[in-house]
């Protein structure tokens, strides 16, 4: 009995999901760049989107970015490195101008992880945490072919909320990140 309504409530979410998203589905990958505090991290931005009407749908992005240096000590080379790592789920409102472009917006929260390292001289030092984050932006595409667009320009405000890592705290951070890429419908 078990078995059997395991069994045909998967198919009920499956099939609400399958009409749920007729108007098709978009996947967006691309480069980015992150400014957190004072930093500026490179690295990409991935999302997933169904739409469930021409103007509304629902997005899933990651998004991955580093940044690192290298410097000389008195005991020889060390490489210090930070990754933060996002996952991100929310409405995508958007706006069609005509077959060639669409301008869209969209509010998305998740949890991050942010791992930092350092290496030197044999001795290797890496620790990471878990928190809240949250981006706010938009953007615009612009179709090049039947199921491709390009995306020149993707900017989000990004909430980083407090993390610690090695017994510090990072405290919250706010940001701006701009993503460019390619975006494919389905």
């Amino acid at each position: 009995m078990r078995t059997r309504c395991l069994v045909l409530s998967t198919m009920f979410v499956l099939f609400f999901t399958v009409s749920a998203f007729s108007q098709g589905v978009e996947v967006f990958g691309g480069y980015s760049y992150q400014r957190t505090g004072d930093e500026g991290l490179n690295g990409f931005n991935a999302a997933v989107t169904g739409n469930m009407s021409s103007w509304a749908g629902i997005t899933g992005e990651i998004s991955r970015h580093t940044w690192g240096m290298s410097m000389l000590s008195g005991t020889g080379l060390v490489s210090v490195d930070a990754n933060v790592l996002a996952f991100r789920v929310g409405p995508k409102f958007v706006s069609r101008m005509g077959d060639t472009a669409s301008f869209f917006v969209q509010p998305l929260f998740g949890g991050y992880r942010m791992g930092v390292g350092a290496d030197g001289t044999g001795l290797t030092v890496s620790a990471s945490g878990t928190g809240f984050t949250a981006a706010a932006g938009g953007g615009f595409d612009l179709r090049v072919g039947p199921k491709i667009a390009i995306r020149p320009a993707q900017l989000d405000w990004i909430y980083l909320g407090s993390v610690d890592v090695m017994g510090s705290s990072s405290g919250s951070t706010n940001g701006f990140r701009y993503s460019g890429g390619v975006v494919f419908k389905f």
